[in-house]
């Protein structure tokens, strides 16, 4: 069993400052936007993200000739954070609805990560999770 989505534009990176699910942040845009494609797959699928069973994440990248690639470990941190419910000590209440939306208990459940890099004719990226 698995769970995609397509985004446009980039992946949100996890960095060590401010946190990403902060409205302050520069790329809380590029979390919302995560989350509303999340939401979207869950309400299309059966998928039961409450199960603590092990899971594999992979992001597919598309950039434009012109565009800019991030750092991989960020992108994985950044995308592997949004997805999951387990969001200690962070309010979440601007975030609505989307505050529930997840694909996985924790990220200590992904056992199996792949990551690379495509040139397109836009920028945004795919992230898949399965069921391992």
């Amino acid at each position: 069993m698995e769970i995609s989505v397509k985004v446009d534009g980039s992946p949100p990176v996890k960095d060590s400052g401010l946190s990403i699910f902060n409205q302050g942040h520069s790329r809380h845009p590029l979390v919302i936007a995560l989350l509303q494609k999340a939401q979207q797959a869950l309400s299309n699928s059966q998928w039961n993200r409450d199960e603590r069973r092990p899971v594999g994440l992979e992001i597919v990248v598309v950039e434009a000739s012109d565009g800019f690639r991030g750092d991989a470990i960020n992108y994985l941190g950044g995308v592997a954070d949004v997805l999951q419910a387990n969001r200690r000590n962070v309010n979440l209440s601007h975030l609505g609805d989307l505050a529930q939306v997840s694909f996985y208990y924790d990220d200590v459940q992904i056992r199996e990560v792949r990551y690379s890099v495509e040139k397109g004719d836009f920028q945004g990226y795919r992230v898949c999770v399965w069921v391992l």
